[in-house]
């Protein structure tokens, strides 16, 4: 498998798709990952994309590599995890809208695009990775920074990496 510079093909099948999201072709997310070198971490991150089953992809392009000792990497770090913060709010307050308020209303929530959105903030809340992530901590299957894994971070900045991706549906 060509990794440097090149577009990875893929076979997917996306089953998170909200309704405003049918038409979008691609996709970014950066990606945190732990490796010893670049190489092995962008071949860790395809072969995440390649064996995960809720999304896939048909390509993934490499925009970026940041390792963890660049000067920019920290802030982009949380920028990133604040961008789905944001993400995972907007859909809250999207479902709220929609008369959902309380667990009490999940009782009674019909399947469909309440139910949708719901699905897909549970994945943030979980780990599970989505089409509506934009950032994801492979390391610990999260969308975002334990204090733990900060710290590991601060102490081995040599075997860090976010890379930049974008994916094609």
């Amino acid at each position: 498998m060509e990794i440097m510079g090149s577009d990875i093909k893929m076979v997917v099948t996306d089953i998170l798709s909200r309704s405003e999201e049918l038409s979008k072709t691609n996709y970014y997310h950066e990606i945190l990952v732990k490796a010893p070198d670049i190489v092995a971490c962008k071949t860790r991150m395809l072969k995440f994309f390649e064996n995960y089953q809720l999304v896939r992809y048909s390509g993934i392009h490499i925009n970026e590599s940041i390792p963890a000792s660049a000067p920019e990497f920290s802030s982009r770090l949380v920028k990133a995890v604040d961008k789905n913060r944001k993400i995972l709010h907007d859909l809250i307050k999207e479902l709220q809208k929609e008369d959902v308020n309380t667990l009490d209303d999940l009782e009674g929530l019909p399947q469909g695009y309440k139910s949708k959105m719901l699905h897909v903030i549970t994945h943030f809340v979980d780990g599970f990775f989505g089409i509506d992530t934009y950032f994801y901590n492979l390391e610990e299957y999260s969308h975002w920074v334990s204090d733990k894994q900060q710290k590991s971070i601060e102490s081995a900045s040599s075997a860090y990496w976010l890379l930049a991706v974008e994916a094609k549906s």
